[in-house]
C-alpha cells in the first residue's frame, strides 16, 4: 500500500513539473500614467452620464457623486425633482470627496488635490497636495482584480490598466 501511495505521488509530481504556467495575467505587462501625466490629466468637463457611482456627497444644492477612479459629476439639485448635471470633474485615482467652505476636497492616487466650487459654473482646482497619500496604489483597485501578490513599480507612476484587461482610468 505504501509503494502505491509513493509511485502515485511521484507520478502526479512528475507530471506537474510538465505542465506550463502562465504568469498571472494581472500580473504582467502594467500601463502606467506617470505622476506629471496624472496631475496634468485634471480637467473640469461637460456633463456625462455616470457609468459606475460611488460615493455621494452632499453640499448646499449640490450633489457631488464619485465615479471610482474616475472622476467626480456636480449635479445641481435645488429642484429635487429635476436635478440638473452641471459638470464632470476628470480626477484620475478619486475614490473618496468631502466638502468645508465651498471647497472640494478629493484624493488623486496619492495627491490630495482642492477646487473652488463656490461658483459651479466657474469651478477651478486651486491647490494641490502631492505626495499625501501611499504610493501603492493596489488599494485603489480592489475592486478591479489588482493583487497584492503582483510586484507594481511604483516609479513608473500609478497604474492605470493591463494589456490583458481594460483600461480602468
Amino acid at each position: 500500500m505504501k509503494y502505491i501511495i509513493f509511485i502515485t505521488m511521484s507520478i502526479a509530481l512528475f507530471f506537474q513539473g510538465c505542465i506550463e504556467y502562465k504568469e498571472d495575467p494581472l500580473c504582467s505587462d502594467y500601463e502606467y500614467i506617470t505622476y506629471d501625466e496624472l496631475r496634468k490629466s485634471v480637467k473640469v468637463e461637460a456633463p456625462r452620464e455616470i457609468k459606475n457611482s460611488g460615493k455621494i456627497y452632499i453640499f448646499n444644492d449640490l450633489l457631488l457623486v464619485n465615479e471610482p477612479n474616475i472622476g467626480i459629476h456636480i449635479i445641481d439639485n435645488k429642484d429635487k425633482e429635476n436635478p440638473i448635471p452641471k459638470a464632470f470633474i476628470k480626477l484620475n485615482g478619486n475614490i473618496d470627496v468631502a466638502v468645508k467652505n465651498g471647497y472640494l476636497y478629493a484624493d488623486s492616487f496619492i495627491d490630495l488635490v482642492v477646487f473652488d466650487i463656490r461658483d459651479i459654473n466657474n469651478i477651478k482646482e486651486i491647490k494641490r497636495a502631492k505626495n499625501v497619500f501611499s504610493s501603492d496604489t493596489s488599494a485603489f483597485y480592489d475592486s478591479y482584480f489588482l493583487q497584492d501578490e503582483c510586484n507594481y513599480d511604483m516609479s513608473n507612476g500609478v497604474v492605470i490598466g493591463a494589456k490583458e484587461w481594460k483600461n480602468i482610468v
